[in-house]
């Protein structure tokens, strides 16, 4: 077992990326540029301040008789938001697909599983409005939650109609977060890391989901999406694990902005 200062080091994505901050920044500017060009609402689908969503339209009429696409953000369930990542609707949205994007309250103010909770209520939401079936996409600690919302026992609480998911760069076992820095603000312990890990979980039987990751991560993410899609698919889930060449962890994501990628394509195909 990796010590706790290797594992601090193998989750530290901004130590292992000195370039994060320009990747970042590169996000804002894309991302508001985005905002300014597409058809897109903002809604709430809860109480709480962060419990609001963009809605991007395509500009396909035949759209609304699709499923609707999911993409929820990272940021180890503690920083950033949905407005960083308008732009990653923006290949979805030019292959004929509505992108839905929510925002979440972050840690310290809740915790993992009051987030947990939080997508259950906004996956409830979506299935209420829009009656059309999800495909939920997310990245990082979005990953996490994009396979808490497929899990038997989630969409038995739901009962949202999910057709499959796919994480990008997830984190998928929780129990290595308990020997970082960052549980000063999840404030897990083994009992409640254990309980909001899907890793552990039962996938909805027949479930699609996707468990891709960069080429240039840490082992320790490469591991941790290599085995979920091991464990979901000996469940009865339908699991396919990707390593994406050349990424690091904040690049993984950019092929949702190029309608041609591959990454654009296999999201496509799971939904259709």
């Amino acid at each position: 077992m990796e010590s706790g200062l290797e594992l601090e080091s193998e989750y530290d994505n901004r130590a292992r990326v000195p370039e994060h901050l320009d990747i970042i920044a590169g996000w804002q500017r894309d991302s508001t540029q985005y905002r300014g060009i597409a058809k897109m609402e903002t809604k709430t689908y809860g109480p709480a301040p962060r419990n609001d969503y963009d809605f991007f339209h395509s500009a396909d009429s035949s759209a609304v008789e699709k499923p609707l696409i999911v993409f929820i953000h990272g940021g180890y369930w503690r920083s950033l938001s949905k407005d960083l990542f308008s732009h990653m609707a923006s290949g979805l949205n030019k292959v004929g697909y509505d992108v839905v994007m929510p925002n979440y309250t972050l840690c310290p103010e809740t915790d993992i599983a009051g987030i947990c909770k939080e997508m259950e209520l906004f996956s409830q939401h979506l299935t209420k409005t829009y009656k059309r079936p999800l495909l939920i996409t997310g990245h990082s600690a979005g990953g996490h939650l994009a396979a808490w919302l497929c899990q038997k026992d989630t969409l038995a609480r739901t009962g949202s109609d999910v057709i499959g998911g796919f994480g990008i760069s997830g984190i998928y076992d929780l129990k290595p977060m308990l020997q970082t820095s960052m549980n000063k603000d999840f404030k897990l312990d083994i009992e409640s890391a254990a309980a909001s890990s899907p890793f552990l979980e039962e996938p909805q039987k027949d479930i699609i989901f996707d468990a891709w990751v960069g080429g240039n991560e840490s082992g320790e993410f490469t591991r941790q999406s290599e085995m979920f899609a091991a464990s979901w698919h000996t469940q009865g889930a339908s699991t396919t694990f990707i390593e994406i060449a050349s990424a690091n962890h904040f690049t993984a994501i950019e092929p949702l902005t190029n309608a041609d990628s591959l990454m654009v394509k296999r999201i496509v195909g799971l939904a259709s």
